[in-house]
């Protein structure tokens, strides 16, 4: 194994190798960046070919139909653990890094075990300027407040109601809040989850907390994967100086609804199924210390829901996410044939 090196997972699917081409380009000039691994997930473009032309170092691997997210990062992560190198990176594959954003999480992994005194066990993680609740972590040094608390249901916690209208109006009246933060400074921070997008870890954490789980398919098998190493040894770092450009904006965050109603408004079904099936399954299986609590927040959301789908007229939508919510609770898990992609 060559010390300091580094494997690059990525994932791409249908038409999106402008994206992609100028991802990989970004990176293969990197010295540690030993290795590229794509899974292609029924791209409409010879990813191979097209990736052949640019670097010997890239190796694809073709799936003849997409077969999401958590099987796609599954298998390209299995295929870096047989590698030569120390380190992977997950980068999706719209996620351009900054100038030596490779370095600095090498750099910093160093850091972290000679001030912990133990070696591995702990992932890093670069600093996606869209993420806001990243963004804040790290200005303010601590993370945990913004994401969600134990026991909340879809992210609803009725301990958190005020705070929530507050920040809604706040951000609201100040709309380049995540830029101004950018330009304050920003410290390692300790997150409780992370996407893939950016997670760093050394391969042998593999050999403790295993691979991503096939059976989410898509959408929140990243949260669940990465919660395993908060959840059984050092956790996860933030490192803002390591920076992502992320080229397309996530579905949920394009219009700057928020969560809750870009499951009203989203057009598509199968990305509000899989979206709450998989995070109230995720939820349930390791968020959850008390089930009174959640279910007075479960109760809540359920309100909350109701009567969005009323002003808005969304009976059907309704439907959607009650199926979502009673197949997560009856651990029906895997592809539901309703709902699979193209």
């Amino acid at each position: 194994m060559t010390k300091d090196s580094v494997c690059v997972v990525t994932v791409t699917y249908g038409d999106r190798w402008e994206f992609l081409e100028k991802v990989i380009k970004s990176i293969v000039s990197y010295p540690n960046v030993l290795e590229i691994i794509v899974i292609d997930n029924a791209s409409k473009f010879k990813i191979e070919e097209k990736c052949k032309e640019i670097s010997e170092k890239i190796n694809v691997i073709r799936f003849e139909r997409n077969m999401g997210s958590a099987i796609g990062f599954n298998k390209g992560i299995e295929m870096a653990c047989k590698g030569n190198t120390e380190f992977i990176w997950l980068l999706d594959d719209d996620n351009m890094p900054e100038e030596q954003g490779v370095n600095y999480l090498v750099n910093n992994y160093r850091k972290i075990e000679n001030e912990t005194g133990v070696d591995g066990g702990l992932a890093l993680l670069s600093l996606r300027e869209d993420r806001k609740e990243y963004v804040m972590s790290a200005e303010k040094g601590n993370a945990f407040s913004f994401f969600p608390k134990e026991n909340s249901f879809l992210g609803v916690h009725f301990k958190d109601i005020t705070y929530k209208v507050f920040k809604k109006i706040t951000s609201y009246l100040n709309r380049n809040s995540a830029e101004k933060s950018l330009k304050k400074n920003l410290s390692t921070v300790k997150v409780p989850v992370a996407p893939y997008g950016g997670l760093f870890f050394q391969k042998d954490l593999i050999k403790e907390i295993g691979l991503p789980n096939k059976n989410f398919y898509l959408y929140a098998d990243d949260h669940e994967f990465s919660y395993r190493i908060t959840r059984f040894k050092k956790g996860i770092f933030l490192v803002p100086d390591s920076k992502i450009i992320d080229l397309e904006k996530s579905w949920f965050l394009a219009k700057n609804q928020g969560f809750l109603l870009s499951l009203i408004h989203s057009q598509s079904s199968f990305r509000i199924y899989y979206s709450v099936r998989n995070r109230i399954y995720f939820e349930r299986k390791d968020l959850v210390t008390n089930k009174f609590i959640y279910n007075i927040n479960k109760f809540l959301f359920l309100f909350i829901l109701n009567s969005l789908c009323l002003i808005f007229k969304k009976k059907q939508r309704r439907e959607l996410i009650m199926r979502a919510i009673q197949d997560a609770e009856s651990n029906n898990m895997g592809v539901n044939d309703l709902y699979t992609l193209k």
